[in-house]
């Protein structure tokens, strides 16, 4: 069966004004072509579905039962119509995206509650995880987007930087290096030192610093996550070493953050899949996010 929109669009006017002169100015279209549209419909449907008197067009038994059913084809097809163009907008649909905990927690809920405001129909789905998943994740499609560390390898996705995050090295107030302005990596690895399980962008970076000293990493405890590194610096279990961007999530004042003058960082940055661009909804909110990071750029630490 070979029924068009324009079919329908024509069949619905003309038995609505009762006119295929009326109803083709309606329709910016000649009476032609308007006639045309209904006899190839009548053809397909095997039926007359007009009438014409001296005066008006009428609709035949079969035009009338036709009618209730073309106009809820039209409908459902113009709100179909308008679903589409509103994802393509970026209006409506779905993103899921994923981030590292420290940028989750601290730049995240205000980009996602201001990307509602403006898109209060798009539904949103955040995931929180570590840099090997966010990156897997990408890769395999699970997600639209990731933020977070710099891969190692970067093939088949595109990595776009967005800010630095600087270690700090963080102690309880009551240790020697509490009032430092600045701390050297040789003076961090004189203290028992709290370390991130192997396998994450820290865990790397603090290698990183140690490699620096002829003092090899043997961590007297290892955490998955910073707020337990916190925790157990808080409690005179040792020392270690944070991202700027806890700087964001927590104050408190039984830690200190303080600068290093080695200024390892890691690339914080966006992770697209090469060959599966962003939708218009999900553009939109990695839009939000940058403008979020920019307003809280001078609570970020500088190179200098």
């Amino acid at each position: 069966m070979n029924i068009n929109a324009r079919q329908i669009q024509s069949f619905i006017r003309v038995a609505q004004l009762g006119s295929f002169t009326e109803a083709a100015e309606l329709l910016h279209m000649t009476q032609p072509s308007l006639s045309h549209q209904i006899r190839q419909l009548e053809h397909t449907l095997r039926i007359k579905l007009f009438e014409r008197t001296t005066r008006r067009v009428v609709l035949t038994e079969a035009g009338q039962t036709f009618l209730p059913a073309a106009e809820r084809i039209l409908t459902r097809l113009e709100s179909a119509l308008r679903d589409m163009h509103n994802l393509a907008d970026g209006h409506t649909g779905r993103v899921s995206f994923a981030a590292l905990l420290t940028v989750g927690a601290s730049l995240i809920p205000a980009a996602m509650a201001e990307f509602q405001r403006q898109h209060p129909k798009v539904t949103l789905e955040y995931l929180e995880e570590s840099d090997e998943p966010i990156y897997q994740q990408v890769i395999n499609g699970d997600i639209d987007f990731g933020i977070g560390a710099m891969p190692r390898q970067v093939e088949d996705i595109i990595f776009s930087p967005i800010y630095k995050d600087y270690l700090y090295f963080v102690c309880s107030p009551r240790h020697p290096l509490a009032e430092y302005s600045e701390v050297s990596w040789h003076e961090i690895v004189q203290s028992p030192f709290i370390a991130m399980k192997t396998g994450t962008s820290m865990r790397n970076l603090m290698e990183q610093g140690f490699s620096m000293t002829s003092v090899p990493m043997e961590p007297v405890q290892t955490a998955i996550y910073q707020s337990t590194i916190l925790g157990m610096v808080a409690c005179d279990l040792g020392v270690s070493v944070v991202p700027s961007s806890m700087k964001l999530m927590f104050e408190r004042n039984d830690v200190c953050l303080i600068p290093i003058k080695e200024r390892l960082f890691r690339d914080i940055g966006l992770m697209v899949a090469q060959k599966r661009p962003l939708s218009k909804a999900a553009q939109e909110l990695v839009n939000v996010i940058m403008q979020v990071v920019g307003e809280n750029r001078s609570l970020l630490p500088r190179s200098d």
